[in-house]
């Protein structure tokens, strides 16, 4: 489990789900725990930070009722076994390594200081900067609130700039101006007043060799002090003021209050860190070694950790070898070019030999890739070779490439490989001499390779490239448009290139601008273009080296067409199997040469998700490519989706509508050979399930409507026993439109049951009323017994909830009459159970528990696991309007086991509540007030405000029974 507190408080199970802590009280009290992480906090400190010194007199108690439905929270199934403890009047919690963000930043610190003593520069700057990229934001975000919290969250940031600066220091102290620039550009104008940091703004940009900057951000800082404070700035800033002045344009270091005064090329004294000369001694034959990288790119920013590995690769620590080959992977537009170009820069007066470099066009749209024998024969040329004497085999070519090397120490990057067989000639290097390759092939197969895949830039890298390529402020001006434009741009270093050029050059145009055109998903790809450049070119040349490729390429490139016009989050091989129409076991290896392509990304073995845009160009190439094929394509994975949900309901033994049309479904489920195992298929693909039958029901085709319908109503009530009542009345509003728009009445009449059965389950009775009543009149229309019967019940139920129980009894005794006409029992238990309800509500107490009895007892062979569990609470509730706590807990604890053994948490909470007033009624006050604590924790974890009231006002009575 790992908990967040470096911005908003988060907490993430192993399952990778996050945790909602809804409650700000309850946030309160984990960020206090979670403060002193394995330290046990007073019981007196716990009040004080969730109600400064006026605390509420129930405040004891209340402290209890959130740690149990912390407890609930983090470990639902065992409260006991969460890691909040209880310790002596206090509580503890205990945290395993890299559990809490805080820690993990804190750790890194001291590592990075520790690195620092020990003159390891670069160490240092890999460790401060790991630490910083943890904050998201203002540390306890959402948990303030109390005095003694503000502080603490007060300390937090100010620990995090201290991070800041020491990070600062250190990258001047290696000559990385620019980089502190950008690091120093955002903190300073956090903190419009702090001199100490506007200083080391000014030192480091004029370091940088942007004197002008320096003197601007002396004016704002002057103007700043003079407006807010009416101070000047301090004599330490205005010396350094005078010093900037003084130095000219010349990059000589200016003395920085409080920081460093080491020059624009200097590492700190003593470094361990080795600096060699950038232009290296000469080559072992005397004559000058080759220097073709490319220039290093000024707005290159992140990627820290892989630029330390990739030293330590390159030009190790201990002064040992170079690895062999190295090879930096990743999906189109990653920034493998961009990473693979500032490492060797940085490693280059390593490799005395020289640096050879050859872009070798694998993935440049309309120019022909280098063939081997071309890279070697320019590499022999640079080398010395007369043109004449350069051998034209590639195996004669090879070896007197290896016989060259041999003793120089050369750094060779080759970019943009387009496979392995292009460069395979080149790899076998003498020791001593490195191959930096970059591809979007996983090269998993050549030897002695260590191969670095690249991803997404963390959303900070992100930010700061931005911000470099438009400017700080623009970028600041509208924090949220600018937010999600990189959200558009799904962390893809070439999509904010692009979008960061774009706005550059239009100067005029405000960040929401681009982001309105970028919403449009017909549109994006066409404006992730600046000249040349584009993201759908640079995905279309690896899409193209598969359609053009081997059989299995082909497949793979025809599965991603189809995935692309899914619309869910992820894909199993199961459900790929469908869409192509073949085996499993082909959709399992079309989709990991998928993932060796780069153009799948595969977080859990076994399930595959496309990013963003790789799905806009996927459902491009499949509707220039597959016009037919691709909604065939859908048909099939919406069976097999509704094939396998049909099986999953059966086998987790959860209720199932039974209005769910007979629709021919070819496809085979999934395997799935238990009840526990079903149930959660279920959970893990609730997001798929929606999203498939979502665009099943939006579909132009008939077959794909009728299938997205049924899938609909297949997951319907696991939709409900989850809790998830906004998906419920989402896809019931889809359910209910899709018979009006197909022109089928029988199809409107099932949707339109459905959407009044999820207006009963959020309460909005009135709504569901009016629904019932137009099912009634269609199904009348239609002749449809089975269909009045069920809206005759629905109405007798809305109009209990609205206390008409009359009304409520008439239509329960009609829709009793309907169901014996058609012998259909389980319709006649409800309507009796619909009688003793209203019974209840007339305040007839004795004939509602005889009504209800008889219904639990004469159809106890036809009765649904929802049905019985209803009649035991409601038949609890009698008990304990009658005074009988002792037979209404026990009802309630038979409805409890009922609901739990079928999965059921959102019907826990309303035995939970039963139970609480039964023990309360049996001065059980303590099993009170664990029942009404688990009450308001689940209700709250399922939505059930109506719920939660009662607890809270259930609480009251207690409190009145205890004489507080």
């Amino acid at each position: 489990m790992r908990f967040s507190m470096l911005g908003n408080m988060t907490v993430s199970p192993a399952d990778g789900e996050i945790i909602l802590v809804r409650r700000r009280k309850h946030r309160q009290l984990l960020a206090t725990l979670l403060l002193s992480a394995d330290v046990p906090v007073p019981g007196h400190r716990l009040t004080q930070a969730l109600w400064d010194d006026a605390p509420p007199p129930s405040a004891d108690r209340n402290l209890k009722t959130y740690i149990y439905a912390l407890r609930r929270l983090l470990s639902p199934e065992a409260p006991r076994s969460a890691p909040i403890k209880t310790h002596g009047t206090g509580y503890l919690i205990e945290l395993h390594g890299g559990e809490l963000d805080l820690l993990t930043f804190r750790d890194h610190v001291r590592r990075g200081r520790r690195a620092a003593r020990d003159d390891s520069a670069e160490t240092a700057c890999h460790h401060l900067e790991y630490a910083l990229d943890l904050w998201r934001g203002e540390p306890l975000q959402d948990a303030r609130g109390s005095l003694w919290l503000d502080e603490a969250a007060r300390r937090l940031a100010e620990e995090r700039l201290g991070a800041v600066e020491e990070l600062v220091e250190l990258q001047l102290g290696m000559g990385r101006h620019v980089e502190a620039v950008a690091r120093l550009r955002p903190e300073a104008a956090a903190h419009p007043l702090n001199e100490r940091l506007w200083g080391r703004l000014m030192h480091a940009l004029h370091l940088s060799g942007d004197r002008p900057a320096a003197l601007r951000a002396y004016e704002q800082l002057r103007k700043t002090l003079a407006e807010e404070a009416g101070l000047d700035p301090g004599e330490a800033i205005r010396e350094l003021h005078r010093s900037i002045l003084a130095a000219g344009s010349t990059n000589s270091a200016a003395h920085v209050p409080g920081g460093s005064t080491n020059s624009a090329t200097s590492v700190p004294s003593g470094s361990a860190v080795p600096v060699p000369d950038p232009a290296g001694p000469p080559s072992p034959d005397g004559a000058a070694p080759p220097r073709q990288l490319p220039r290093d790119l000024t707005g290159f920013v992140g990627r820290v950790e892989e630029l330390v590995r990739l030293r330590s690769l390159l030009a190790p620590w201990d002064g040992a070898r170079p690895h062999h080959v190295v090879a930096i992977t990743g999906a189109p537009g990653s920034g493998k070019s961009a990473l693979a170009v500032r490492a060797a820069h940085a490693v280059a007066g390593f490799f005395p030999g020289g640096q050879l470099y050859a872009n070798l066009h694998g993935a440049t749209p309309g120019i022909r890739r280098l063939e081997p024998l071309d890279v070697l024969g320019r590499f022999l040329r640079d080398l010395g070779t007369p043109p004449h004497a350069v051998p034209d085999d590639v195996d004669q070519a090879a070896a007197m490439w290896r016989s060259l090397l041999h003793g120089r120490q050369t750094l060779v990057v080759l970019d943009d490989a387009a496979d392995l067989a292009q460069i395979r000639p080149l790899l076998s290097v003498p020791e001593g001499n490195a191959i930096l390759a970059t591809s979007r092939e996983s090269f998993a197969l050549v030897d002695d390779c260590v191969r670095m895949w690249i991803g997404r830039l963390r959303r900070a890298e992100a930010a700061a490239m931005f911000a470099k390529l438009v400017g700080a402020e623009r970028a600041a001006m509208d924090a949220r448009a600018t937010g999600r434009l990189l959200d558009l741009c799904g962390g893809l270093p070439l999509a904010v290139g692009i979008v960061g050029a774009r706005l550059a050059n239009r100067p005029g145009w405000a960040v929401s601008a681009l982001v309105e055109r970028l919403e449009d998903e017909r549109r994006r790809l066409h404006e992730l273009e600046a000249g040349d450049v584009a993201v759908r070119s640079s995905l279309a040349v690896s899409y193209d080296l598969l359609s053009g490729g081997t059989s299995l390429d082909r497949t793979a490139a025809r599965a991603l067409r189809l995935i692309g016009m899914l619309e869910v989050p992820d894909v199993t091989p199961y459900v790929v199997a469908a869409l192509l129409d073949g085996p499993v076991e082909l959709a399992e290896r079309a989709l990991e040469r998928l993932v060796d392509a780069h153009l799948v990304e595969c977080d859990e073995p076994g399930r595959y998700r496309l990013h963003d845009l790789v799905r806009l160009f996927a459902r491009e190439q499949a509707i220039q490519e597959d016009p037919e094929s691709r909604l065939g394509g859908l048909g099939r994975a919406l069976e097999a989706y509704t094939a396998t949900a049909r099986t999953a309901m059966k086998l987790s033994g959860q209720q199932r509508s039974i209005t769910v049309p007979e629709l021919e479904i070819g496809a085979a489920p999934a395997p799935l050979s238990s009840g526990e195992q079903a149930y959660e298929w279920l959970k893990r693909e609730r997001a798929n399930l929606l999203s498939a039958a979502s665009q099943g029901i939006a579909s132009s085709e008939e077959k794909a409507v009728r299938l997205g319908f049924t899938l609909a109503l297949e997951i319907f009530w696991h939709l409900h026993s989850a809790g998830s009542r906004a998906d419920l009345l989402t896809i019931a509003h889809q359910l209910a439109a899709t018979g009006e728009l197909m022109g089928d009445r029988e199809v409107e009449s099932i949707g339109r049951y459905h959407l009044a059965i999820a207006f009963v389950l959020s309460y909005r009775h009135s709504d569901a009323a009016l629904h019932f009543e137009k099912l009634l009149a269609l199904s009348r229309e239609l002749s449809d017994p089975h269909g009045e019967q069920r809206a005759l019940g629905g109405l007798a139920h809305t109009h209990i909830a609205m206390s008409r129980y009359q009304e409520a009894i008439r239509y329960a005794e009609a829709q009793q009459d309907t169901c014996r006409l058609l012998g259909y029992r389980v319709g006649e238990q409800y309507a009796m159970s619909m009688i003793g309800w209203a019974y209840q509500g007339l305040g007839e107490l004795d004939q509602a528990r005889t009504v209800l009895e008889r219904a639990l007892t004469e159809y106890r062979e036809s009765t649904t696991v929802t049905q019985e569990g209803w009649l035991f609470e409601t038949l609890g509730d009698v008990h304990l309007e009658l005074e009988d706590p002792v037979s209404a807990k026990t009802c309630y604890e038979r409805g409890l086991t009922i609901v739990r053994a079928a999965k059921m948490p959102v019907a826990e909470p309303h035995f939970l509540l039963g139970l609480a007033r039964s023990c309360r009624l049996l001065g059980e006050l303590d099993r009170t007030a664990d029942y009404l604590a688990q009450t308001l924790a689940l209700s709250r974890a399922t939505g059930n405000d109506v719920v939660e009231q009662e607890a809270l006002e259930e609480e009251k009575a207690v409190l009145a029974a205890r004489g507080t």
